[in-house]
């Protein structure tokens, strides 16, 4: 009988690597949620669709530690077999950009108020000097350069500042391009061989096997592609297979959106026009909130890679 761990086909060493303790031999659990499972119960909850509405936040820790485990099985025959499964990245999952975004924002948005600053007791100068100083020609013609030049300086130092916020922005940006093209390109090492074989088999799954798939494979656009290609092929009407297959199609259009909505807000934050960068810029602004809200919307994608978040008890 084939060993499964978390629904994929192991061999011996892994199904008993995840399934007990080494130093003790007992079986291994591990803590979701608060509390301490074994495997197949953590299966159970990973995979339940009765208690994803009962208990969301149960099922959600089981599924991250499913998914982790299914990544290290992934690289575990990557490695054994030679294939190099995914080019390395940067971060493990997408919210790690958006949160390089957030640094650069904690960065550039003080640098922009100290500026405004400047430029304001210089403006504020020019004012007093106006009143105290008005008979005195020299005095003022003099002054009126130096605060000229104030605000020549103010204006170059805010265009560098935008130049290197954006040259910043750029770079993260580059980096998050290269993971979501290579995360939702079709790749031929990605696919999962036994189930492919399935698929090709001429056997009727059922609803249930079919659900099974896509569950394995929530971190696997190309196989989620293909499952939900084999559905529409056969005629098979699975809800699971329609909504992850169409989402992995989207080929991260709404990780994308993502990342435009959380830089052009840290562009906005240096931006040269005041009222927008003070709105954009100050500590207590709206941009720690939203930008907080698009990582945790980013969190939630049915369809995204598994990261190194979950952990287990030993």
């Amino acid at each position: 009988m084939d060993k499964k761990v978390f629904g994929m086909k192991v061999d011996e060493h892994l199904y008993k690597k995840y399934n007990f303790d080494e130093k003790t031999g007992m079986t291994r659990l591990y803590m979701v949620n608060g509390k301490e499972m074994s495997l197949f119960a953590t299966e159970f909850y990973a995979t339940s669709t009765v208690y994803a509405e009962e208990s969301p936040e149960m099922v959600e820790a089981a599924r991250k530690i499913m998914e982790k485990v299914q990544r290290e099985i992934v690289d575990y025959y990557a490695i054994k077999e030679g294939r190099k499964e995914h080019t390395a990245m940067k971060h493990d999952t997408f919210d790690g950009y958006l949160k390089d975004l957030q640094e650069i924002h904690a960065k550039a948005a003080p640098e922009r108020r100290a500026l405004k600053e400047k430029m304001d007791a210089a403006q504020k100068r020019w004012e007093e000097d106006q009143r105290e100083f008005k008979g005195d020609e020299h005095y003022l013609a003099r002054e009126k350069v130096r605060y000229l030049d104030a605000q020549e300086e103010y204006k170059g130092n805010v265009m560098e500042l935008q130049r290197r916020t954006k040259e910043e922005i750029q770079t993260v940006q580059a980096e998050y391009e290269k993971h979501v093209t290579d995360f939702y390109s079709a790749n031929g090492n990605r696919l999962d061989e036994a189930a492919v074989r399935l698929l090709n088999s001429g056997i009727k799954l059922t609803d249930t096997e079919i659900d099974g798939m896509v569950s394995q494979n929530i971190g696997n656009p190309t196989m989620l592609r293909l499952v939900s290609d084999h559905c529409e092929k056969m005629g098979i009407e699975n809800q699971n297979a329609r909504v992850y297959g169409s989402l992995a199609r989207k080929a991260g259009a709404d990780e994308r959106e993502a990342f435009k909505v959380v830089a052009d807000m840290v562009e906005k934050a240096v931006s040269e026009n005041e009222v927008t960068a003070d709105i954009w810029s100050k500590p207590e602004s709206h941009f720690q909130r939203l930008s907080d809200q698009q990582i945790g919307a980013m969190g939630g994608f049915f369809v995204r890679p598994a990261g190194k978040e979950a952990e287990t008890a030993e």
